[in-house]
């Protein structure tokens, strides 16, 4: 017996009520599934800009902030970092754990945004708050404590305004302009982070009141004026249509399809991204993460053109792959300034055009299961997603100390062991990215 047939009812009676209450709309006459006035989307498009300037601007600053201002020794800094974004990560995963409970997720959603933006708004300024004079070792507790609570209210921010991406668009066409504007946010905050990496790098070493505490309250302020109006634009949820067997069924984020996704996400940040994190070290540290960041906002129109004239996701996939070798191997080998810009905007469009994929095809699976189940697990899709981003992000700020030295004199042996790390880390993303990807769309959406 086919799953929807229900009761008596014809198949071409179910189909129409998949149609016009599930996953897919003909023609779509509201911005979004929340009965949200159409502002929403730009409202969601302000709460991703300022939540990456926010992350951004305390991934790429706290370690030079550390080892610049405070003298900080390298080995104390990995540990400081990977510490803290190991504690997220765990946290990240918790929270998918939790979140697989709870049925009003869109609403639970807009809330936690708030909350953890907020929050994350006074823990970032606090981050670069100078504290009175200590022992290096006070100073490195009382660092750990303030980047803890960071990493706590982030994550809160995070998973929630990621699981937007999913929860706010009415059907599939919608949805793709979430991830458009997802993949256009990030990379446009980042650019600005990168701009004022302007203003950071080169200060005089053991200024405390420097640049870093005044851009954090500018951003802690875009926060504030960012997350508010979004939480208060509470609707309803959309319908989603389920047979009682599928309502029946478990209710855990779809964990077989994604795990390709989270794998490739891991491989890529460990082995592949080490290489961006030495940038702000490097003689051209700024012009060489503006430049990154460049390549990164051109990727989402650069996918879209490729996917349009490849034809095939996984061709994308390996051509990206291949550029970002290039791009990298090529930035390592070369001393020139401007040629080194352009590897490192190649590099940049290569890793961000294989996010805006991982990113779209979680949103897929995400609603893809709701339509099967009827059972909501955006949030917990989203967390196994940032989760796993930030544990990578540990051991790769682990590699990045270690490799410092090493890459700082450019002594040959490290540079290779880059090489290599570079090769397999894109080698095994590639791979993991382009298995067959298979998962059951109800009637009425497309496969």
């Amino acid at each position: 017996m086919h799953p929807l047939d229900i009761g008596r009812k014809p198949a071409s009676v179910i189909c129409h009520a998949v149609r016009v209450q599930g996953c897919r709309r003909s023609h779509p006459t509201r911005s979004t599934a929340l009965n949200i006035p159409l502002p929403s989307r730009h409202l969601y498009a302000a709460g991703h800009f300022v939540r990456t300037l926010a992350w951004s601007f305390v991934d790429l600053t706290l370690a030079y902030y550390l080892h610049t201002r405070l003298a900080m020794p390298a080995p104390r800094i990995g540990q400081l970092l990977a510490a803290s974004f190991t504690y997220s990560s765990v946290l990240d995963l918790l929270m998918a754990a939790a979140f697989a409970r709870v049925r009003d997720q869109h609403r639970l959603a807009l809330r936690l945004q708030m909350i953890g933006g907020l929050g994350t708004a006074a823990c970032a300024c606090l981050l670069f708050l100078p504290f009175p004079p200590a022992t290096q070792e006070q100073t490195y507790w009382q660092l750990l404590g303030c980047s803890l609570a960071f990493r706590t209210f982030y994550a809160l921010y995070d998973v929630a305004q990621n699981a937007l991406t999913s929860l706010l668009p009415e059907d599939d066409v919608d949805a793709e302009r979430y991830v458009a504007l997802h993949a256009t946010a990030i990379p446009c905050a980042k650019l600005c982070v990168a701009a004022a990496m302007f203003a950071v790098i080169g200060e005089r070493s053991g200024m405390r009141h420097a640049a870093e505490l005044w851009i954090c309250m500018v951003i802690a302020l875009l926060i504030v004026l960012t997350c508010m109006p979004l939480a208060c634009n509470v609707g309803r949820p959309p319908p989603v249509l389920a047979t009682r067997a599928e309502r029946s069924g478990v209710r855990r984020a779809p964990l077989l399809p994604l795990l390709p996704v989270l794998m490739a996400t891991a491989v890529e940040i460990v082995l592949v991204g080490v290489l961006a994190r030495l940038f702000p070290f490097a003689s051209h540290g700024a012009a060489l993460t503006l430049a990154l960041v460049i390549g990164m906002l051109a990727a989402r129109p650069g996918v879209a053109w490729l996917q349009r004239r490849l034809g095939s996701e996984a061709r994308v996939i390996l051509l990206l792959s291949g550029s970002g070798i290039v791009g990298a191997v090529a930035l390592l080998e070369i001393a020139s300034a401007l040629p080194a810009i352009l590897c490192a905007t190649l590099h940049g469009f290569s890793r961000a055009g294989t996010g805006v994929i991982k990113w779209r095809r979680t949103a897929r699976i995400a609603r893809l299961h709701a339509c099967r189940s009827g059972h909501q697990v955006d949030l917990s899709c989203f967390a196994l997603l940032t989760g796993t981003m930030k544990l990578a992000l540990g051991l790769s700020s682990l590699l990045a100390t270690a490799l410092f030295p090493g890459v700082q004199v450019h002594a040959p042996a490290t540079v290779a062991l880059v090489v290599v790390m570079l090769i397999v880390g894109s080698i095994l993303s590639t791979v993991l990215l382009t298995l067959p990807y298979r998962q059951r769309a109800p009637i009425g959406m497309p496969p």
